[in-house]
């Protein structure tokens, strides 16, 4: 579980993660009755579109694996991503066919194990995120997998940065090792991924990046979760932290990002003032991405980002990205007071609409949008709340 710390267990902790463990094992024992039924029940209704080309009497047998790797009293401390996948949409699966939230979990947690809980981790304002996080369903999602590489999206893209550049990918994601994956890819990307592994020296394809609204918000989504999930980058400043998403989005072929670019009036309109990253299209100016450190809404200082977009924002961008990276213990008390403030802002343009998509939020990592009538014209300012752990 990426809870804890496995190389130092403690008893309260062994005992967390075999209640989960416990849960899981349940879920996935009630999958295996669907499939041992002979009742026309096979791997293809409860995975998603098989890409992968793995057969289901393979499937079949990784369920029965995976079964056998949460029932060990050995707790793993890694397993391989096709049993990631595999049990991520187990997760999906049952999460889709269970009517009452009250039974996702079968198993109610331990009076003694919760008191023995609370004792430990619980903060100053009253919350504890482990008991929380192993008693909330949704929070399975999370809790279990140390990252999401596994899924197509993300592994995707972690692929076509490696096709552009081994290196950087190597300096990016010193721990991911790709063949590791290969189960999981796509046939054509795994056709590319083999082809540069055989033949390292071979001139590197460049694969054109269409640079849109849509691909550019999934992109720096995507960059701000590997931010998150690195260790790195706990306690980092903001401008480390915006090299990391700079050498990202490059990586990922937004061609022309410049980290603390020149352009536009400075706060005191005299000079020409600093983003923080500014991605181009075709070599022009297309989207600025403002990043800021936070541990409370600190309206004085989110206004000073929000406002420093506008003043250099000369042109009217489609779209523009406010990011914070947040150090808080209740990171859902400070999502609800950021949104109250950012709905309320006095933006240079007339706000039409505030948006909280249903899409694209996750517990530690959230979403809003402002659109704003720019000279007759919808510009949308963007606003992502990272939660960085402590």
């Amino acid at each position: 579980m990426d809870l804890f710390d496995h190389s130092s267990l403690t008893d309260i902790e062994i005992n967390a993660t075999k209640y989960v463990n416990k849960n899981v094992e349940c879920i996935i024992r009630v999958l295996l009755d669907f499939l041992e039924d002979n009742n026309d029940f096979t791997p293809e209704d409860f995975l998603p579109y098989n890409n992968l080309r793995i057969d289901n009497d393979v499937w079949s047998e990784m369920v029965y694996d995976l079964y056998d790797i949460i029932r060990s009293d050995v707790i793993r401390e890694y397993v391989k991503p096709k049993y990631e996948f595999l049990l991520y949409v187990i997760l999906q699966w049952w999460d889709d066919c269970t009517d009452d939230p009250d039974d996702l979990l079968e198993n109610k947690i331990d009076d003694n194990l919760a008191a023995k809980i609370k004792e430990t981790y619980t903060s100053e304002d009253g919350g504890n995120y482990v008991l929380n996080a192993i008693t909330d369903f949704e929070e399975y999602y999370y809790i279990l997998f140390a990252d999401h590489d596994f899924l197509p999206d993300s592994l995707e893209r972690l692929i076509i940065i490696y096709i552009r550049s081994p290196d950087r990918f190597t300096m990016l994601f010193p721990d991911v090792d790709l063949n590791e994956y290969q189960d999981l890819m796509p046939k054509d990307l795994r056709e590319r991924f083999e082809e540069l592994n055989r033949n390292p020296s071979e001139p590197i394809k460049i694969i054109k990046k269409e640079v849109c609204e849509d691909t550019l918000l999934q992109d720096l989504i995507f960059c701000c979760e590997k931010l998150q999930a690195n260790f790195t980058f706990k306690d980092s400043s903001e401008n480390h932290r915006n090299d990391y998403i700079r050498d990202l989005l490059d990586a990922m072929g937004y061609l022309g990002n410049r980290d603390q670019t020149r352009l536009g009036t400075s706060s005191a309109g005299k000079e020409a003032g600093e983003v923080d990253i500014l991605v181009r299209k075709v070599n022009r100016p297309f989207s600025i991405i403002e990043s800021l450190n936070l541990s409370s809404v600190k309206e004085s200082y989110i206004s000073l980002h929000i406002d420093k977009i506008y003043r250099y924002d000369t042109l009217g961008y489609i779209c523009n990205f406010i990011v914070s990276y947040v150090k808080a213990t209740d990171f859902l008390a400070f999502w609800n007071r950021y949104v109250r403030f950012v709905q309320s802002y006095s933006y240079p343009f007339e706000l039409v609409n505030f948006e909280i998509p249903k899409y694209n939020q996750y517990s530690e990592l959230r979403l809003a949008v402002t659109e704003l009538m720019r000279n007759n014209m919808v510009t949308k300012l963007y606003h992502i709340v990272v939660h960085i752990p402590s």
